[in-house]
């Protein structure tokens, strides 16, 4: 008998995370809530601890039995040679009992998982139930949602007060996490403000950065310069350009530390130096070196890391820690006209801290760019509100 334990943010991911190593013969033997983390007492977090169990001789014994998995709804031929063979004659009634008990067990772990998620909100209103689902369907994390209802249910009066009442105190309650919001200011004559944009492949950074430079062209009539260091993709170089001729916008190609010094001393006289850098994967640590010596001759005003909101929470911290390692000022999330969920957005600034400067909403340029509403993120998160 092997026995683990397992502690993560929330049923679910302690759940997967004991499926994934202890097989599906693990059976939980209990789950209790435990406080990780945290100084002197303080800022601890709560998290769920399962205790696991799996019988070797168990799954051993399974694997001669040959039992389908999971997903399949067909069971073994009767003629199969494994089957038949002296040293382990199994009939098709006995293997369908067996792949039945593993169903089971599968089935009273989800239960389980539920009667937990139901112990947790057990007491709050209805309403502020309601609110709790639709932020856990938002793929918000459980943590951060439970933290949130019970916000909500401590603000409501005596008599819980009416729905309309208690779906505006959500709306509010969501707008606090949306309350940093930076986007870019120039220096107002004290010389060109730096700016940098970084992130993975394919988050839409030179497409935010040609939005920016548009609005801040026409709209607010500031002098412009683009300077990229995308020599990787020459298709990525050539849209920028096209971008720059068509706002009339002076661009450099660069390739070396020393070629972005010269380039941006030549462009001193400008309001604002947008530098475009290669998608780099987080966990390319010569990509990432070479970036952070393009970063050390910059010598950013502010460093603003793109993320595309359809990447996973987890995804998106590992990728956030891995480009703070050359800093991170400002986040810009992206595609957000490509999914219905946005609990990403409060899982990332929830557990970062970092101001969010414009969501992009789409490949039009000047538009699909906006500085965040509070009030209309919150909206977003609810459904338009149609979900209380």
């Amino acid at each position: 008998m092997k026995i683990k334990k397992y502690v993560a943010d929330d049923y679910q991911s302690a759940f997967k995370q004991a499926r994934k190593e202890m097989g599906r013969d693990a059976i939980i033997l209990s789950t209790r809530q435990v406080k990780k983390g945290g100084f002197l007492g303080f800022f601890t977090r709560t998290k769920v601890e399962l205790t696991v169990a799996v019988d070797d001789d168990m799954r051993v014994e399974r694997d001669k039995l040959r039992i389908v998995p999971q997903e399949s709804n067909s069971l073994p031929s009767a003629s199969d040679p494994a089957l038949n063979s002296n040293s382990n004659p199994v009939g098709e009634q006995e293997l369908q009992l067996l792949q039945e008990m593993y169903k089971m067990n599968d089935i009273m772990a989800d239960i389980k998982g539920k009667m937990y998620e139901v112990e947790l909100i057990k007491g709050i209103s209805q309403p502020v139930q309601e609110f709790y689902k639709t932020l856990i369907n938002n793929h918000v994390d459980q943590a951060i949602a439970l933290r949130m209802a019970n916000s909500v249910e401590g603000q409501l009066p005596g008599g819980k007060g009416d729905y309309n009442w208690v779906k505006d105190v959500c709306l509010h309650t969501l707008q606090g996490f949306l309350e940093e919001i930076k986007p870019i200011e120039c220096n107002d004559g004290d010389g060109a403000r730096i700016v940098v944009m970084v992130g993975p492949t394919g988050v839409g950074k030179t497409t935010t950065i040609a939005k920016l430079a548009a609005n801040l062209t026409f709209i607010d009539s500031r002098q412009v310069a683009f300077i990229t260091l995308d020599t990787y993709r020459v298709s990525a170089a050539e849209q920028l350009k096209t971008f720059a001729d068509i706002i009339g916008v002076p661009i450099k190609v660069v390739f070396s530390p020393a070629d972005l010094g010269e380039a941006i001393e030549s462009y001193r006289d400008k309001d604002i130096i947008f530098i475009d850098t290669a998608g780099r994967s987080p966990y390319n640590h010569e990509h990432m070196e070479e970036l952070h010596e393009f970063l050390d001759i910059a010598e950013a005003d502010e460093t603003i890391l793109v993320l595309s909101v359809n990447t996973a929470s987890s995804d998106l911290l590992n990728i956030y820690h891995e480009f703070n390692r050359i800093g991170v000022d400002k986040l810009i999330f992206t595609k957000l006209d490509e999914t219905n969920c946005y609990g990403q957005i409060l899982n990332i600034i929830s557990e970062i801290k970092k101001p969010v400067a414009y969501f992009t909403n789409g490949q039009n340029v000047p538009d699909d760019i906006e500085v965040p509403d509070p009030f209309k993120f919150a909206r977003m998160v609810m459904g338009k509100g149609e979900a209380l």
